[in-house]
C-alpha cells in the first residue's frame, strides 16, 4: 500500500511554550533568551489590495521579504506577481540621478502656498544628512503640510503612466484586458504601507477600467521620509543647488521645485531598491533570446518601413528579461563590496551543489549578444546551454542574475522554480533562496510544488533552534515573520479566485496548501483498486 509520509509533532523546541490544555505558541524573539538568529526585515511589508484584476476577484498580500504564491493554474498566481513587478518598476527607489523619476502632467504648476520654501529648507536638511548619522538624519525630515499638498498632486498625475506601464509588463493594448470578466468593467488596486513616525498607513489607491486610470494618494500628516537613501541625498544636493541659481525664470525655478517634490514623493514610497522578473518560460527565453532579439529587432524595423506585420509583441516582463540577458555581455558592476561578493557567492553554491558545473558567460564574435555556456564539473570544455539539461538551463538564470544583476534591496521574483527540476534539487534549491534573502534580497515566488511548501516550512522551523555553540544557530533558516505563503483558490462558480495566507501548521510542520488532499485521493484510488485481497477490481 502507498502512503503519504506523515509528519509527526515534535517536542516543544526552545522559543516555544505551552500552556496545560493548549497548543504550542512561539514566542517573539525579544522574548526568546540566547537567541541569535534575526529577522531581515528591515521595513513594515508593502500590502497589496486587489480587486477584480485578471482572473483574481480578490486579493490583500503582504510582500514580505520571503513570499510566496502557491495554488492551482490559472488562479492568478502570475498575474500578482507581475503587477508587484510593474509597480515596484514604476516607483522605485534606484538611483536615477537629480530628476524626478515620476511623470507629471502638470504644464503650468502652481506649488501650493509655502510649498518652495519649505521644499528648500527639506533639501538643506537632507544635504546636511551627508555628515551626520543617517539614522538621526532619517529622523529628522518631516514633511510639512504644504509639501505634502505638493506631493500628493504629484502622485495624483500618475494614474495613466502607472497604467501604461501595468500594460506594458502584462503584454495587453487596453486596461479593460486587466479586468475580471463579468466584474463590471473596473479594477482596483490598493497598496497600503506604514509611514516614518506616525501611527496611521498610507494608502495609494489605483482604479482601472478601458481608458481611465486613477491614482489618489491619502498621506498622513507629518509624514518622516527618509530621502537620504538610495541616491536621494545626491538628488536632493544637486537640486539644492540649482534652486540657488539667480536670474532664472520664474517657471524654470517652479520646475526646479517641482522636481524636488518628485524626489520627496519617492520616499513617500516604501519601494526600494530595482526589481527583476525571471519569468515561468525563461529556459527557451534564455537557450533562444539571441534569435528573438535579432528577430525583435528585425521586426521593428520592418514595422516603420510598413512593408510587414510586425507580429505579436513580447510581454514586458520577457522582454525586459531578454534585455537584461543582453546587457550582461557589455554591463560593468555598479555595486561592489562584501553584500554583492556574497551574492556571488551564493551563485556559486548553486553551481557546486546544484548544477554540479560552473555558468559561464561570453559574447559570441561579431555581433556582442551574450553566449551562455555550461561546463560540467571535471570538464575541460563548455555545453551550450541548449544542450544541457532543462535543470540546468531552468537555474542558469537564477545563476546569471546573483552574478552580475542582484544586490541587497532589489526584488527578485522567480516563477516557478521548481519547474524541471527533481524533488531533491527543488529542496536543495530552497535553502539556497533563503540564503539570498538572508542577503537582503527580497523575493517572490509563484509554485505549484508541495517539497518546495515542505523544505520552507523546516526552514522557518530552523529559526526555533537556539545556539548550540558551533555557529550554526539560524544558518539557512528564515524567521516566520519574514515569510507570507499565500494560497490561491477558484471561486466554485467561475467569479474569480481568491486569495489567502495559510500559516505554518504548529503540529504538522506543514503549511495547508490542499496538496495532502491529492495525496489522500490517489492512496484511496489505490486502495480501491487493490481491494480488500490485493487484486485489482
Amino acid at each position: 500500500m502507498r502512503v503519504r509520509a506523515l509528519r509527526l509533532p515534535l517536542p516543544g523546541p526552545a522559543g516555544w511554550q505551552r500552556r496545560p490544555g493548549s497548543k504550542w505558541t512561539f514566542q517573539p524573539f525579544s522574548a526568546q533568551r540566547g537567541r541569535t538568529h534575526a529577522s531581515v526585515t528591515t521595513d513594515r511589508p508593502l500590502t497589496l489590495d486587489v480587486t477584480d484584476f485578471g482572473p483574481i476577484a480578490r486579493a490583500c498580500v503582504e510582500l514580505r521579504p520571503l513570499t510566496v504564491f502557491v495554488g492551482p493554474s490559472n488562479t492568478g498566481k502570475s498575474w500578482l506577481a507581475t503587477l508587484a513587478y510593474a509597480l515596484h518598476r514604476y516607483f522605485d527607489n534606484g538611483p536615477r540621478g537629480m530628476r524626478s523619476w515620476f511623470q507629471t502632467g502638470f504644464e503650468e504648476p502652481t506649488l501650493p502656498e509655502g510649498a518652495r520654501k519649505d521644499v528648500v529648507d527639506i533639501l538643506g536638511r537632507l544635504t546636511l544628512s551627508r555628515y551626520l548619522d543617517a539614522e538621526m538624519a532619517e529622523k529628522s525630515v518631516t514633511l510639512t503640510p504644504p509639501v505634502e499638498a505638493a506631493v500628493r498632486l504629484h502622485l495624483r498625475e500618475q494614474g495613466a503612466p502607472l497604467g501604461a506601464e501595468i500594460k506594458r509588463c502584462l503584454g495587453v493594448d487596453a486596461g479593460d484586458a486587466l479586468v475580471r470578466h463579468g466584474s463590471g468593467g473596473r479594477a482596483c488596486v490598493l497598496l497600503r504601507h506604514a509611514v516614518d513616525g506616525v501611527p496611521t498607513p498610507a494608502v495609494h489607491k489605483l482604479v482601472f477600467g478601458d481608458r481611465e486610470w486613477t491614482f489618489r494618494s491619502t498621506i498622513p500628516d507629518r509624514s518622516r521620509i527618509r530621502a537620504c537613501r538610495d541616491g536621494g541625498l545626491w538628488a536632493a544636493s544637486e537640486l539644492m543647488d540649482l534652486l540657488k541659481a539667480v536670474n532664472e525664470p520664474e517657471t524654470v525655478q517652479t520646475r526646479r521645485v517641482w522636481d524636488a517634490v518628485g524626489v520627496l514623493a519617492r520616499d513617500v514610497l516604501p519601494m526600494r531598491g530595482r526589481t527583476f522578473y525571471l519569468p515561468a518560460d525563461r529556459t527557451g527565453l534564455v537557450n533562444a533570446h539571441s534569435a528573438i532579439i535579432r528577430a525583435l529587432i528585425q521586426s521593428a524595423t520592418i514595422a516603420g518601413t510598413g512593408r510587414a506585420d510586425p507580429g505579436p509583441a513580447l510581454s514586458g516582463v520577457r522582454g525586459d528579461f531578454l534585455e537584461q540577458l543582453a546587457a550582461m555581455a557589455s554591463a560593468r558592476p555598479t555595486r561592489s563590496g562584501h553584500d554583492r561578493e556574497a551574492l556571488r557567492g551564493l551563485g556559486k553554491r548553486i553551481e557546486d551543489g546544484i548544477l554540479r558545473g560552473a555558468v559561464e558567460l561570453g559574447v559570441l564574435p561579431g555581433v556582442g549578444y551574450p553566449r551562455f555556456t555550461y561546463r560540467p564539473s571535471g570538464w575541460e570544455s563548455d555545453l551550450p546551454l541548449t544542450n544541457t539539461s532543462s535543470m540546468v538551463s531552468e537555474l542558469a538564470p537564477v545563476v546569471l542574475y546573483l552574478r552580475h544583476v542582484a544586490a541587497p534591496d532589489d526584488l527578485l521574483i522567480i516563477d516557478e522554480p521548481e519547474a524541471h527540476l527533481h524533488p531533491a534539487m527543488q529542496v536543495a534549491l530552497m535553502r539556497q533562496i533563503a540564503a539570498i534573502v538572508r542577503a537582503r534580497v527580497r523575493v517572490i515566488l509563484t509554485t505549484h510544488s508541495e517539497w518546495v511548501l515542505e523544505e520552507l516550512g523546516n526552514i522557518v522551523g530552523r529559526s526555533r533552534l537556539t545556539d548550540r555553540g558551533d555557529g550554526e544557530s539560524g544558518a539557512g533558516s528564515l524567521a516566520a515573520r519574514d515569510v507570507g505563503v499565500w494560497l490561491f483558490e477558484p471561486a466554485k462558480h467561475g467569479n474569480g479566485s481568491s486569495v489567502k495566507e495559510i500559516t505554518l501548521d504548529e503540529d504538522t510542520g506543514l503549511y495547508p496548501s490542499g496538496f495532502d488532499a491529492v495525496a489522500t485521493a490517489l492512496h484511496n484510488d489505490w486502495a480501491r483498486i487493490a481491494g480488500p485481497s490485493g487484486d485489482a477490481k
